[in-house]
């Protein structure tokens, strides 16, 4: 991952949810999830290289940062198209996908920054091939459905939301909160923020997801990340579903709709900055699956060992095309060589 400067407390965090809750708002404004969106001018990857570069068949890409802005130029040799990144979209830990303006209208950028190639590629999930001409190789232009529908999953709605522009428009993504925030997960929080401060605490009751089932969760985390009935009835089909994890974990024999100990926040703690496997997955695997005093275990207790059950139990896949492997959530025995298990 490249190294990079963490951000300051969002607009919500610092002046509405931080008074009361200061630990998690610190801690999650170190998180991914709160630095998955940046505008454009100030996003860290391009900003972190004097510029980037691709030849993609008869086409040159470059995307460099100048008079405060960062822009997205392809050409064939002969004319070119430019825009100017309106948003980067991830943080970087796999790669970072462009948001493009241009004459009014927004672009899914044809070529990704990837981390593990410290450069650009063909964004996934783009056409197959070499591009057939200079608009289809600048990237795709983005309905009013697509940009709600991404940015819905790297942004937060603002406190003004009920009259902000359409949905879907270039004017609604300037109303919208950079990153994952408070919002996403706590319906109402700025409203719940806002009833607090005019002391009217009746109205400032907020759903606590910490008597929340492990199904619930899932279904929360499954608005971004997919539920399991969401991928059962659109897809996608073998190892591309590999990063929806909500659908991957509910495959594992030891998930249980309602013991949290197999819920999504056993092992990632959304206010926090992930530690890695050693000090979330594993203990959170060995609650059940060790020995107890003066009994028999919860679960099985492995016979190879009990320091890196996730690295073994949860294998890596990498999605083609997205110069990343992709840590399985299907919880199992794996075997070597195995096909991926759909």
């Amino acid at each position: 991952m490249l190294a990079v400067a963490l951000p300051c407390l969002t607009a919500q965090q610092s002046g509405t949810c931080a008074p009361c809750h200061p630990k998690e708002a610190k801690g999650h404004a170190q998180t991914l999830m709160a630095r998955t969106l940046e505008p454009g001018g100030q996003a860290s990857i391009p900003g972190s290289h004097a510029e980037l570069r691709l030849k993609l068949g008869s086409f040159s890409y470059r995307i460099y940062r100048a008079g405060g802005q960062d822009r997205y130029q392809v050409s064939d040799g002969t004319s070119s198209m430019e825009g100017v990144v309106a948003w980067a979209m991830g943080q970087g830990a796999a790669g970072q996908t462009y948001v493009l303006e241009r004459e009014g209208k927004l672009y899914e950028s044809r070529v990704s920054f990837y981390n593990d190639i410290k450069g650009l590629d063909a964004t996934l999930g783009s056409p197959a091939g070499v591009p057939k001409n200079l608009a289809e190789a600048f990237g795709r232009e983005m309905p009013a459905l697509s940009v709600t529908e991404c940015f819905q999953c790297h942004a937060a709605a603002g406190p003004a939301a009920a009259t902000a522009p359409a949905k879907g428009s270039l004017a609604w993504t300037k109303t919208l909160v950079p990153g994952v925030q408070c919002e996403n997960c706590h319906k109402g929080a700025w409203k719940h923020a806002a009833a607090r401060t005019a002391g009217d605490m009746k109205s400032a009751r907020l759903a606590k997801l910490k008597d929340a089932s492990t199904e619930e969760i899932s279904d929360v985390c499954g608005v971004c990340h997919r539920t399991w009935s969401h991928i059962q009835l659109n897809g996608p089909r073998g190892v591309a579903n590999v990063r929806f994890q909500p659908y991957r974990i509910v495959m594992s024999k030891c998930y249980d709709a309602m013991d949290r100990r197999i819920g999504c926040t056993a092992c990632h703690d959304p206010h926090n900055r992930p530690e890695g496997v050693a000090v979330n997955s594993d203990p959170a695997c060995l609650g059940c699956h060790t020995a107890r005093a003066g009994g028999g275990p919860v679960g099985k207790v492995c016979k190879v060992g009990t320091n890196r059950c996730a690295s073994c139990h949860m294998p890596k896949y990498e999605l083609p095309g997205s110069h990343f492997r992709f840590t399985d959530h299907f919880i199992r025995i794996a075997r070597p060589n195995e096909t991926y298990p759909d």
